[in-house]
């Protein structure tokens, strides 16, 4: 009789070890999905976070001055843009060929790659660095320079964003790719592009874009 009772007693304690250790079993995969379903989540997040661009410094709600070298360059960006330029380079977006260029200043440091339709050149000869995105019957249709090292007085990484939007007004669209914010100006037939981290809040490079030229064949 004893024995009896000892196998059961024996049975009920290796029943309820069985159930804690299904119960912990069920958390620790709880706990390891949760983990696993997070990283998307802030990828997300990070995709639809709005830009962080401001024209106050911290949240003291004081306007930050805009240098007179950093107004004049920017304006002289917006006007330049009207004709589909960057300065430094005399090349019009939508309208010129990439062989221009390469009559003009060699071939690229950088040649077009597969899923790439950029071709680049870095400083030398006096100029900056730039960009030429090569759309159908080989016209340039986005010129980008990403500011010259070689006698510019300011540097693109000296221009905040906030600049930009003190001097010429709020956007006609902000966008972000990747780390990336983008203060789109409409600008006649052309978009002029300020991209720069959002983190930094500093201008990255430039952009004159043609959405006429980018537009595949057939389209408008």
């Amino acid at each position: 009789m004893i024995t009896t009772i000892k196998r059961k007693s024996i049975a009920r304690s290796i029943m309820g070890i069985s159930i804690v250790v299904l119960l912990a079993g069920c958390a620790a995969d709880s706990k390891s999905n949760t983990g696993t379903d997070q990283p998307d989540t802030q990828q997300q997040e990070d995709v639809n976070k709005p830009s962080k661009n401001a024209s106050t410094e911290g949240n003291t709600g004081t306007t930050i001055p805009v240098k007179e070298e950093n107004t004049k360059l920017i304006k002289e960006i917006y006007e330049l843009s009207k004709e589909g330029k960057v300065p430094g380079a005399d090349f019009v977006s939508g309208v010129d060929l990439i062989d221009e260029v390469h009559a003009s200043w060699g071939e690229p440091d950088k040649a077009v790659g597969a899923g790439d339709p950029y071709e680049a050149y870095s400083p030398g000869a006096g100029r900056g660095s730039f960009a030429f995105g090569i759309g159908r019957g080989e016209v340039i249709y986005d010129v980008r320079s990403f500011g010259s090292s070689e006698g510019s007085k300011v540097q693109f990484n000296q221009i905040s964003l906030a600049d930009i939007t003190q001097t010429l007004g709020s956007p006609s669209e902000t966008r972000t790719n990747g780390n990336d914010d983008i203060l789109v100006y409409k600008v006649g037939e052309y978009e002029l592009k300020f991209v720069g981290p959002y983190d930094k809040q500093v201008l990255h490079h430039i952009s004159v874009y043609s959405p006429k030229a980018a537009a595949p064949m057939g389209g408008k």
